[in-house]
Order: structure tokens, then C-alpha cells, then sequence
């Protein structure tokens, strides 16, 4: 995703784009290639973290690290359980999820918050991923 992706401009109606972000540190190249080979009208259906289960422990119950959250630049990151389980990974802020694609020229259509499914900030109804649907015009 850091590099340019190998199609066409204005080569698809519809990008499906899960919960990815969060594994490269700068997404706005992302937004720039995604709004590059849509075509006018295309839609952007996007999942993202928030970042703030990256704030708590492993048992989700006491706030260990600060945002930004970054392993490159925090090397004991790197050595956690969680990087060793899921790859190294990257909260990043609603300016670089939402402002991103305006900035790239998209228009925002919709947004959803959701919780994990489970654990403490679930039970507390604190959200840690968003959704969100842009349109190209």
C-alpha cells in the first residue's frame, strides 16, 4: 500500500477497503491512489482503527502508552506480544482517515463507530473502529 497500486486511473466502481490502514505508517498515499483509480461516481467503503485500543494493556483495563502509537519510532513496541501476533501496526488519527480522502478529493457520504465485540471498552460502549463511505465525484 506504499507504493502506487498496478492499475488503470478510473479503473473501478467500488474499493472495498478493510481494516488495513493500520499497517503502514503514512496512509495518505493511500488515499491518493484509491481516489486515482476510481471512476467519477466510484465509492470508497472504508474500515478503520481508531487507535485506542493500542492506548491500554493487554487486559484492556489500565491506559500503559501514548499516542501516537508508533513502533518505528518507539522501538520496545516492536516487542510486543501483540506486534509478534498481528504484525507491526499503526493507530492513526481521524485527520489522516476523514481528512485524508477530502483532501485527496473525495466527499464523505456516510460514517459508523463500532466497539471490538468484546473486552472492557466494549463493555463501556467506547468505539475503536470507524467506517466510512466516500464517493468520488
Amino acid at each position: 500500500m506504499t507504493q502506487s497500486l498496478p492499475f488503470e486511473k478510473e479503473s473501478f466502481d467500488l474499493i472495498f477497503h478493510p481494516v488495513s490502514n493500520c499497517y503502514i505508517e503514512d496512509v495518505r498515499h493511500v488515499w491518493s491512489e484509491c481516489y486515482r483509480i476510481l471512476k467519477p461516481g466510484g465509492r470508497s467503503l472504508n474500515g478503520q482503527d481508531n487507535g485506542f485500543n493500542f492506548l491500554f494493556d493487554e487486559d484492556g483495563r489500565a491506559v500503559k502508552y501514548r499516542l501516537p502509537f508508533n513502533p518505528l519510532r518507539n522501538r520496545e513496541l516492536l516487542n510486543l506480544p501483540e506486534m509478534n501476533d498481528s504484525g507491526v501496526q499503526f493507530p492513526h488519527t481521524l485527520e489522516d482517515q476523514i481528512r485524508g480522502p477530502l483532501k485527496a478529493g473525495f466527499r464523505l457520504l456516510d460514517c459508523y463507530e463500532d466497539t471490538n465485540g468484546s473486552g472492557v471498552l466494549h463493555e463501556y460502549g467506547v468505539p475503536t473502529f470507524w467506517a466510512t463511505l466516500f464517493v468520488k465525484e
